[in-house]
């Protein structure tokens, strides 16, 4: 059993800086980078011998690159598609001249290994995609009398993976013309600065960290919550952080009104009569078209001499007060029962290829809230913070997912992996620990686990996480066998990835149901102490394609493939068999239709698994789904609390 429990700042365990998202705030300025940038590729990777980031202009040719963006699909040249090595970026910005500030430029992402110089100067470097990660730049600032100082931005990023980048590939030169990535993945390899790049203020003395999580809950007779106790923590950081300043922590409200108050930078919060978050699509919350409750956490730095100058100010508009907890057989969210039904999918769309685009984002949830989701995993890297602000708003919740992916050799599992691996966990709870809609981490997708090296590669991922997990569960996700599987005794849930009638059986739909229940039943058997969820399970299928009867790649066939798992689901659901059932929940894979490497198996180099094309239209399959989790929705959950 796995008890929600206190999370405490372990400060040289999270972070020696925090990863706060920028806000603009009274005391913070934010300017977007966004936008084209100067763009060339370095196919003989001599930019930085010849010090390209040191001149006036990249070398010709260049052409321009939005950012965020990833680099391949924009132009109609194959070689920037499948291009592997270094690309450069560059483009001149003005920084306002205030006095006092220290100015910090962070990229929310760019895949995967990334060198910045501002002015010339090395500035950040960075290895591993789709987490932030950002400098202090005053100093590369010049002097100037004038309003504002232009400073020039140069960045090369490099798509290459080796087996010990996350997640892993090899090189190989066949020839000086044919160089081919080996990707142990299914999905394409963008790359680039494929989210926003953002230049923030800050005063000298400053908000580095904030850590808040709820602690517990008491409830009256009817389970309505009567108070909260929630933890937090505050790092002051900057040129006066060790003198005398104060801070002021105040939680407030939908309504703005504040509802407990501390001036310890390390302390608890008291909320009497709380609104909780509220994960959607369960039948006693509320739909996933709906807002579920948050508040914001407002902190003020001051100076403590006799003018108390305000110094920062930071809030986070996303807090949740929930709880989770993990018994032998239910994953409980505010001490009730929750089932996650919703869908995998892959920061993935035409001609941005991995890049963070608010419209996608916003027909995503829409979909989402179409289909009645709940509940969706970070498949197979943490996605854009702005992802995460969604869920929390509407109460989806989120299996966050770090980027290791393709663990398929025993070469793999390495003494360099492990440290990569602890620096991406320990870069994606820094960054997501706050919110709400984070209710689980899975530390890995489909790795090798039943290789010898994956047992005490395994273990030490654990031992190394739990103490950050900020009263989270944490798991992997399992391909391997129930009898092969080294692994997932260290961890908390069992999440299973299986493709009956798909990878095997091919187009044998009869034989799922019995595959499903038996394969269930020997995972339980063997871990009776553990919570079974399927987080993937699909078909692919040609939009447009039909047969009678149904045939493999049609319509028809995706549609009797999702029908014909959910009865041994709803067999052990602990949603619909409170007393005896385990599994709770259900994640198809995917979402939408996906770019993948060109191969004889990938028509149009497209994963067609998706329940919306490519483009966000519904298949057949979709119908089938959306009616499910309706029906799901209106399953009742006990309000007594359970042990």
């Amino acid at each position: 059993m796995l008890r929600a429990s206190l999370f405490l700042l372990m400060l040289g365990c999270i972070s020696s800086h925090g990863l706060l998202y920028p806000h603009e705030t009274e005391t913070r300025q934010v300017k977007s980078l966004d936008g084209l940038w100067h763009f060339r590729l370095d196919e003989q990777g001599v930019g930085e011998s010849e010090r390209w980031f040191a001149l006036p202009e990249l070398p010709e040719p260049t052409i321009f690159m939005p950012v965020p963006a990833s680099f391949n699909d924009i132009t109609q040249n194959i070689t920037i598609h499948r291009h592997i090595g270094w690309v450069w970026y560059a483009r001149d910005v003005f920084v306002p001249k205030t006095a006092g500030l220290r100015w910090v430029l962070r990229f929310q992402a760019a895949h995967y290994e990334s060198r910045v110089w501002v002015n010339g100067q090395s500035a950040v470097n960075h290895s591993g995609g789709h987490l932030p990660f950002e400098g202090d730049i005053t100093s590369f600032i010049k002097d100037s009398n004038d309003l504002s100082s232009k400073v020039r931005i140069v960045v090369a990023v490099n798509n290459t993976l080796t087996p010990r980048t996350l997640p892993p590939g090899e090189l190989h030169i066949y020839s000086p013309t044919y160089r081919e990535l080996e990707t142990p993945f299914d999905f394409f390899n963008y790359a680039g600065i494929d989210r926003s790049v953002l230049l923030y203020s800050t005063s000298t003395t400053y908000i580095q960290d904030i850590t808040i999580d709820t602690q517990s809950i008491d409830y009256d007779a009817q389970h309505t919550a009567t108070s909260a106790t929630l933890t937090y923590s505050v790092t002051i950081a900057g040129s006066n952080s060790h003198n005398a300043v104060r801070v002021i922590i105040e939680l407030l409200d939908a309504e703005g009104m504040v509802v407990a108050n501390n001036t310890d930078s390390r302390s608890v919060l008291i909320v009497n009569k709380p609104n909780l978050w509220q994960p959607c699509g369960m039948n006693h919350t509320h739909p996933c078209t709906e807002h579920s409750y948050l508040y914001t956490l407002q902190v003020t730095l001051y100076n403590d001499a006799s003018t108390k100058e305000i110094l920062d100010i930071y809030r986070i508009n996303h807090i949740g007060i929930r709880t989770i907890r993990l018994t032998d057989s239910k994953f409980l969210v505010n001490e009730r029962p929750f089932y996650f039904h919703g869908a995998n999918a892959h920061e993935d769309s035409d001609i941005r290829g991995k890049g963070f685009d608010n419209v996608i984002l916003a027909k995503h949830f829409n979909l989402y809230g179409w289909l009645h989701g709940n509940a969706f995993r970070t498949s197979h890297y943490p996605y854009a913070d702005e992802f995460y602000h969604m869920a929390d708003r509407f109460g989806i919740a989120i299996i966050g997912e770090a980027p290791a992916v393709g663990l398929a050799k025993a070469s793999y599992f390495s003494p360099e992996t492990l440290a990569h691996h602890k620096q991406v966990i320990t870069e994606m709870i820094s960054r997501d620990r706050n919110h709400p809609s984070v209710l689980m981490w899975s530390l890995a997708n489909e790795p090798a686990s039943g290789l010898p090296e994956a047992k005490d590669y395994f273990s030490a991922v654990a031992n190394f996480t739990r103490p950050l997990a900020a009263g989270r569960p944490i798991t992997y996700v399992i391909s391997a066998g129930h009898n092969s599987d080294l692994g997932i005794q260290f961890f908390d849930m069992i999440c299973i990835n299986r493709y009956f009638g798909w990878y095997s059986q091919f187009g044998r739909i009869d034989q799922i149901p019995d595959l499903v229940t038996q394969e269930l039943a020997a995972w339980r058997q063997r871990f009776p102490t553990k919570p079974i969820l399927m987080s993937e399970y699909g078909a692919d299928t040609v939009p447009g394609l039909h047969s009678d009867p149904s045939m493999m790649f049609t319509e028809e066939y995706q549609k009797d493939y999702y029908l014909a798992y959910h009865p041994s689901f709803d067999n052990v659901s602990s949603l619909i068999h409170p007393t005896t059932g385990f599994f709770v929940g259900e994640l198809p894979w995917n979402m939408f239709d996906f770019a993948t490497d060109q191969s004889t198996i990938r028509v149009g180099g497209l994963n067609r698994k998706g329940l919306f094309t490519r483009q966000r239209q519904p298949k057949a399959a979709a119908f089938i789904i959306k009616h499910r989790y309706e029906q799901l929705e209106a399953v009742s959950t006990s309000h007594e609390r359970i042990h």
